[in-house]
Formats: structure tokens, C-alpha cells, sequence
């Protein structure tokens, strides 16, 4: 963990998985009456798993870029869905397909096909920037 990040462990509200979250920088961008927030950071998440506002220390999360970081020459792409935008403590889920267009299944259920090719608890770390309020 790097100095003046923040670990988001075991406990948190997610109810499928627990994703580990880094936090390593917030910025706060204040315009009239409006405040955006910037988080950038890292996550080890795995497939099926949902990630709270409130985990990555937002109210609403409008944006979530994420990018895969990987150990090993095989490629991992991330998708993402955001649900109910605007409201407070939305959440996102997050799908990993292999370069094969292959879902990861769920932590807990790997595949044989995925032990041998793949992360071995199904989980991936994901550089991630969120906008938010």
C-alpha cells in the first residue's frame, strides 16, 4: 500500500464479493453550487460483483473507467454497468471477459479453463478513476 492511500477491506457493503479498493488520490472540484469528485485508484475485484458509491467514498458515482492490471500476458477486459445515476449510493457492477470473450465466473467457482489461463481466485486488479459527487 502506498502512502496516503486508503483500504477499503473486508466488511463493506457489497453483498456478493468483498473488493479490495486502494484509494490513492481525491480531488474535489467546487463550481457555483455543483461539487465533483475524482477518485483514482486500484481495486481487486472479481467478476459479478457489484462496488457501492459509498466504497469508493462518493455519494453518487456518475463515471467509472476502469482498466485491467495484470501480472500475466493474457488479456482481461472489464465492463461495467452503473445503476441509477444521480441517486445517492449507487453502485456499479463489473463483468471480466478473457481475451477469448470468455465471462470469468463468480469468486468461489473457477473453471478449469480459467485456473489454468487465468487468476486463480477469479479476481482481477483494476487501475479505476470515478466521478462522482
Amino acid at each position: 500500500m502506498r502512502d496516503g492511500s486508503t483500504t477499503i477491506g473486508p466488511g463493506t457493503p457489497s453483498g456478493q464479493g468483498t473488493p479490495l479498493v486502494h484509494i490513492h488520490l481525491v480531488e474535489r472540484t467546487i463550481h457555483g453550487n455543483h461539487v465533483a469528485v475524482k477518485i483514482w485508484g486500484e481495486m481487486k475485484i472479481g467478476a459479478k460483483e457489484i462496488i457501492y458509491a459509498r466504497e469508493l467514498k462518493l455519494k453518487t458515482l456518475q463515471v467509472l473507467l476502469l482498466t485491467p492490471e495484470h501480472g500475466v500476458h493474457q488479456m482481461f477486459v472489464p465492463s461495467k454497468n452503473i445503476y441509477h445515476k444521480g441517486e445517492l449510493d449507487n453502485y456499479a457492477s463489473i463483468d471480466v471477459f478473457s481475451a477469448t470473450a470468455n465471462e470469468l465466473p463468480p469468486a468461489g467457482s473457477v473453471s478449469v479453463a480459467i485456473a489454468t489461463t487465468g487468476p486463480t481466485d477469479s479476481s482481477i486488479w483494476l487501475n479505476f478513476v470515478a466521478v462522482g459527487e
